[in-house]
């Protein structure tokens, strides 16, 4: 193996059966037993992963449930989902990062993690090289180890040297030069490694018939006679032997966690408050969560409290499977601030997300919630236009003018516009005095103006009838609405005052008031 004056230190981590370990850790009692994981929890389910004791018990990846059991009464099996896998794989790499800051987990072959380990000794420059990669490795096993993780370290100089070398051997090798490295990788055997560049079995049975187990054995021999007899797959692990193929190290950069926080001024004890300003942060943070396609497997509500110790009391809510449904996340802020009095007023909530791999079917809803199906829609539309005609479905369309009943017109609606989003324009003949007053939905609209009777001078009653029987109690207003912004403004022709009359059965009227006509009319309601 030919290596440059220049090598980069390179480091790699292997969990081993990363999908086992992580059963342990779900299911500690394991541990002691002769275990397996299945596709399915069924006796035509397929084994695809032993442990030592299972194997010991003639148990092998490949067999069916049912007849490893017939093997080993005392087997032992379970599920681990891919999103589980996924989950540990981010922490290990997150635990990772303590030591280095670049990482790049292999996602093709969970457990596997390379690492850059250049510049260690600008941190210890009294230390010798050696020494200080020792004591890097070591404590980073040691921080796997006590995170419950079981790992092979191996830092050298090439990916596939110290990939196999991590397969193959167990706890921790530093290599001191790529000579050393060649020699060690040169003993890996074949079976040992793993999908990132493992060979076949098939392929595999036949090199063992010509001798070759090793990756040793693989590099003697030529590339061209392996491409045209065993194929490309053994030809590039060969080439890749020779160092023909640069890999440099493609590493990931943390996802930061989905957090939030909101400050009270003067702070506050309200519970509804606090579920009130918990669902903003919420609606802030599960967008974020869905851009790295994951569900909300816990969430963690801090409340700090405005005591003289600066207290904080910390909630841990896990909703029933990992979820991206706001009002189950919700729920569950409520009853844990429904479930005890607070020993004070809280001065800051603070709210963190931790997510899983969402499904597919998580994710298509959510881009469902808050929205209608367009295509139901216009089924809906054509079947009322097949009933009624074409005029029975129509749309309003903008009118430059002054009026507002000019100002629109029906016309029928033959396609529906999923995508509109173009904001109306103030028709360019409308002059509007004073300041515009606050935004007020007008429900109903009348086709045609209904007069109502004169508006007192003095402060006597408004009484509406014969047009309602009801009185005006209360009226916001005029705002005038004029058109012909070019002309005198002292001419009333081309005005009208506007307001908002309350009765004391509590309708809002929408009236206005013409100056040339001197009447007032209803032009619609606010109910």
């Amino acid at each position: 193996m030919a290596f440059s004056s220049d090598d980069q230190r390179l480091c790699c981590v292997d969990v081993p059966a990363l999908p086992l370990q992580c059963l342990v850790r779900r299911e500690p009692e394991l541990a002691t037993l002769p275990a397996v994981i299945v596709d399915e929890l069924h006796p035509n389910g397929i084994v695809l992963w032993t442990n030592r004791a299972a194997r010991h018990a003639g148990v092998h990846t490949g067999a069916r449930y049912g007849h490893a059991l017939s093997l080993c009464a005392q087997l032992r099996a379970g599920l681990v989902p891919d999103a589980e896998q996924q989950a540990a794989i981010t922490d290990i790499a997150e635990l990772l990062r303590t030591f280095t800051p670049l990482v790049e987990p292999a996602r093709q072959e969970p457990g596997v993690f390379w690492l850059d380990a250049n510049g260690l000794g600008r941190f210890y420059p009294d230390l010798p090289l050696p020494d200080i990669h020792a004591r890097w490795s070591e404590a980073m096993r040691q921080a796997l180890r006590d995170a419950g993780w079981h790992a092979a370290v191996v830092l050298g100089f090439d990916r596939l040297a110290t990939y196999a070398i991590a397969r193959h051997f167990r706890g921790v090798r530093v290599l001191l030069d790529p000579v050393e490295e060649a020699q060690t990788s040169a003993r890996v055997h074949l079976a040992s490694l793993g999908s990132t560049w493992g060979i076949a079995p098939k392929l595999r049975d036949e090199l063992a018939r010509l001798g070759v187990a090793t990756l040793g054995d693989l590099a003697k021999l030529p590339e061209t006679a392996l491409r045209e007899r065993m194929g490309l797959q053994v030809a590039m692990l060969r080439r890749r032997l020779a160092h023909d193929v640069p890999m440099p190290l493609a590493a990931e950069l943390p996802v930061p966690k989905p957090v939030a926080a909101r400050d009270f001024e003067p702070p506050d004890n309200n519970a509804e408050r606090l579920l009130f300003a918990a669902k903003g942060l919420l609606g802030q943070l599960l967008p974020l969560l869905v851009a790295q396609r994951q569900a909300v497997a816990k969430l963690e509500l801090l409340l700090v409290l405005d005591t003289n110790s600066a207290v904080s009391q910390p909630l841990w809510l896990q909703p029933a499977e990992p979820t991206l449904h706001e009002l189950q996340l919700l729920d569950l802020v409520r009853l844990a601030l429904d479930r005890a009095p607070l020993a004070g007023a809280v001065k800051t909530l603070r709210l963190e997300l931790h997510g899983v791999p969402a499904t597919a079917e998580q994710l298509a809803l959510w881009r469902l919630q808050g929205q209608r199906d367009p295509h139901a829609a216009a089924l809906a539309l054509a079947r009322l236009r097949a009933l009624f005609g074409e005029d029975a479905v129509v749309a309003a369309t903008l009118r430059s003018a002054w009026l507002p009943e000019g100002q629109f017109a029906w016309q029928p609606l033959h396609k529906l516009q999923i995508h509109g989003t173009a904001k109306p324009q103030e028709p360019a003949n409308v002059l509007r005095l004073p300041q515009q007053p606050q935004l007020r939905l007008v429900r109903r609209l009348l086709s045609q103006p209904a007069r109502l009777p004169p508006k007192p001078s003095n402060n006597r009653p408004w009484r509406l009838a014969p047009f309602r029987p009801e009185t005006v109690v209360h009226f916001d207003g005029p705002y005038r609405l004029a058109g012909g912004w070019w002309r005198s403004m002292s001419q009333t022709d081309r005005c009208r005052d506007y307001g908002y009359a309350t009765t004391d059965r509590g309708t809002v009227l929408w009236v206005f008031h013409e100056p040339a006509r001197g009447a007032w009319f209803c032009h619609g309601f606010l109910e």
